[in-house]
């Protein structure tokens, strides 16, 4: 067989690329620390990594939302605990107010404090988010869900849509209940209405038994509608705090899955660096050897051999 100058030159340049790709190649892999650097380099550990990265994303996306629900849920918590103590504490005004020594004065002075609680719920009922949306509006949430007519009545103007978030894969949470469903029940549980007819037969003057038998009669009603009010407002408390924990829980699920994606990428894609570096070094010889042979060979023709 002829072997010509030209066939042995390429052989020993495609030799000396060879050595010198898997040499480079060697070097990307310990300099990135993974084993595939390019999907060539194993397509099926690199399909497994597309997948394992867009079940992280989604993952991701789940995280977020319930850093969101946690943020809405404890700004609720923080208006309902408010809103409590303003119920506990006007019911202890309506006890007094019901007091018979009291003179016209006293239950004016009374009437004030509680219309003091009375606009200080109206606030808590239209609290906003950081972005200046509603809280209680259901998904109207431009405008203040709760507006006073003129006669200072507080009525709910929002819907009764609950906004939600999907918190995990399986989980579609509430993040934020309605205005309706906390201070103005369709029952006689209605807060507002309860304290503004305690305002009003507080600041009108008693002067007969016809007057004394109306204010004890009010006294009665909003005392119940306060309580039940109470009632109420504790019962979406504790449904709150449970959103809390469930969160808290699904916090620690979702971490474990994003380790077990990790250790999963690092099992198929990681490199054994003790390998690599032996290999590397192999590689380098075999590198140098290329060279010097395609040294030689650019020296040799085989007109020197006839």
């Amino acid at each position: 067989m002829r072997i010509s100058t030209l066939t042995m030159y390429e052989q020993s340049l495609n030799s000396l690329n060879r050595q010198q790709g898997d040499f480079l190649k060697t070097g990307l892999q310990i300099s990135s620390g993974r084993r595939v650097v390019n999907p060539s380099d194993d397509p099926q550990a690199a399909s497994l990594a597309v997948g394992v990265a867009q079940a992280k994303a989604v993952d991701q996306q789940f995280a977020n939302a319930r850093v969101s629900a946690r943020n809405s849920l404890s700004q609720e918590e923080s208006v309902l605990s408010s809103s409590a103590d303003f119920i506990v504490r006007a019911r202890t005004l309506l006890v007094q107010a019901g007091n018979g020594t009291l003179a016209d004065a006293d239950r004016n002075a009374i009437a004030q404090e509680l219309n003091g609680i009375y606009q200080g719920l109206l606030g808590q009922a239209n609290s906003q988010d950081g972005s200046g949306r509603y809280l209680f509006g259901g998904h109207q949430d431009g405008t203040p869900p709760f507006v006073q007519d003129a006669d200072g009545r507080v009525g709910y103007v929002g819907d009764d849509g609950v906004k939600a978030q999907q918190v995990d894969s399986a989980r579609l949470m509430p993040s934020v209940d309605n205005g309706r469903a906390i201070f103005a029940s369709a029952e006689d549980a209605d807060l507002f209405g309860a304290l503004k007819d305690t305002i009003d037969v507080l600041n009108t003057p008693v002067a007969d038994e016809a007057g004394r038998e109306n204010l004890r009669t009010v006294l009665a009603s909003s005392g119940k509608a306060l309580d039940k009010g109470f009632d109420n407002v504790l019962a979406v408390r504790a449904s709150v705090g449970a959103r809390l924990n469930e969160l808290d829980v699904l916090d620690v699920v979702g971490s474990n899955r994003m380790l077990n994606y990790e250790q999963v990428l690092s099992d198929r894609l990681d490199l054994d660096y003790n390998k690599a570096i032996s290999e590397y070094t192999l590689r380098q010889v075999g590198l140098q050897a290329a060279q010097k042979t395609f040294v030689e060979v650019q020296k040799l023709s085989l007109f020197d051999r006839l």
